[in-house]
């Protein structure tokens, strides 16, 4: 461990002794002390009590800018006023029912009005369950097994989503030909001999592995901009997996969970391309449990049960349930496109400064990201898929990711982020200069 990060980790374990206790606690309940991976990170994680705009505090009183805003779900920011109202308003009605709400129509209403791709949609509580329902949905319509998804891309904890998310690069194989890698245990086995495996933004390698499949090959579910590392999708790429989607019978299925931010109509809208089925999470649901999954009505077809016994099952005690309807309908209705040219101008913002702070310091590093979407790289490669995101140096990434909670920044552990409707100009500037001095401290000044 460097002295640089060894800093970093003291100075942290000094300002946060209640985290530390909590932590200490949390251990005594849960394995690891949590309940939510994502949110870990050692030597223990900061506990948030409140948040408000684009700041949150901590039990230790520690202020911090919000910059990934519970993994980029909070575009209005914390505490929006329209939210809170809607869900007191709600609450004094009732949390939930056992029967539909008529907010849930006006919910549906807005998400196909708002995706031209989406006819029919239907609700969930997670973005794994979103992904994993349009996987079935393309399963019975075209009566074939087989899944494609890009090496890297990350679509839940379900089965077929365990694999190849984070694959040891000694057992994932060529890069242009990846082998379907199991990366949990308790999965079947055989899940993997279900799922192919592509290249992400490799149109060429990517449509050999799936002429290879064709007969087999039931849907193929990609993300406009991969989120493990908010990497767009490069020219070309969609268009031509919506080709061979057209010539080969397979179900084009986006999983927007994250991208779905990029503009009022997600990035299929952004990309002008449409997928035959949509997955949506985070966002819609104005910062409650969520999920949705819709497209084309024949594909939703599937779950239709006023047709006799649906040809597919869904079920879930809070699907559509009126809080997060509630929630989600005031933060649709408060995205106006003024809103999405204010996120995505910080976007570019901090993108930009951020890499004049890199090239400055000529610090091996990099920035990527998309609209409202960014992330920091620990390479000097571009990166563009998993294989040159896997070239990142882990130990800088944890001292800068240290280092900003301590300057009062909380980004994703793995350094990502987004902006949202609360954040300024001066939030992003003090940002840049707080990564400046991180990478002072870590030996690039």
């Amino acid at each position: 461990m460097s002295s640089a990060l060894q800093g970093e980790i003291d100075r942290y374990v000094r300002a946060n002794p209640k985290s530390a206790e909590l932590h200490e606690q949390a251990v005594r309940f849960m394995p690891g002390g949590e309940t939510r991976n994502s949110i870990w990170w050692p030597p223990f994680p900061t506990y948030v009590v409140r948040g408000a705009g684009s700041r949150v505090w901590d039990v230790d009183g520690n202020e911090r800018v919000d910059f990934i805003n519970n993994m980029t779900t909070l575009i209005l920011g914390h505490g929006h006023p329209a939210v809170v109202r809607a869900l007191r308003e709600q609450a004094e009605r009732g949390p939930s029912f056992p029967a539909p709400a008529p907010s849930v129509v006006r919910w549906a209403e807005l998400m196909c009005g708002r995706v031209k791709s989406v006819e029919r949609v239907r609700f969930t509580n997670s973005g794994t369950e979103a992904t994993m329902n349009a996987i079935r949905a393309a399963r019975a319509f075209t009566g074939r097994e087989k899944v494609g998804k890009f090496e890297g891309g990350y679509h839940g904890t379900h089965d077929l989503a365990n694999v190849s998310v984070a694959s040891p690069l000694e057992k994932a194989g060529d890069a242009r030909r990846p082998n379907a890698v199991l990366v949990s245990e308790g999965v079947p086995a055989g899940v993997a001999d279900t799922v192919v495996v592509m290249p992400y933004n490799d149109l060429e390698a990517s449509e050999r592995i799936i002429r290879e499949n064709a007969g087999d090959l039931a849907a193929v579910i990609v993300e406009p901009v991969w989120g493990q590392a908010m990497v767009p999708s490069e020219e070309g790429f969609l268009v031509g997996l919506r080709a061979l989607a057209d010539e080969l019978g397979f179900v084009l299925i986006f999983d927007e969970v994250i991208s779905f931010r990029v503009s009022p109509g997600g990035g299929q809208a952004h990309y002008g391309v449409r997928p035959d089925l949509t997955a949506f999470g985070k966002i819609i649901g104005g910062g409650l449990p969520v999920g949705a999954f819709g497209g084309r009505q024949d594909v939703m077809a599937v779950y239709d049960p006023t047709r006799g016994r649906p040809r597919v099952p869904q079920a879930g005690t809070f699907n559509g349930n009126p809080m997060t309807a509630a929630a989600g309908i005031a933060t649709l209705e408060a995205l106006t496109p003024e809103v999405y040219d204010h996120l995505n101008r910080l976007g570019e913002r901090v993108r930009e400064r951020l890499q004049r702070v890199i090239t400055e310091r000529e610090a091996p590093m990099g920035v990527t990201g998309l609209a409202s979407l960014f992330s920091l790289q620990f390479t000097p490669e571009r990166v563009r898929d998993y294989r040159t995101a896997a070239t990142n140096d882990s130990q800088l990434q944890r001292n800068v990711f240290l280092g900003l909670l301590n300057e009062g920044f909380l980004l994703s552990n793995r350094c990502a982020g987004c902006t949202s409707a609360a954040h300024t100009e001066r939030d992003v500037d003090a940002l840049a200069a707080a990564f400046g001095r991180v990478l002072d401290r870590a030996g690039y000044g």
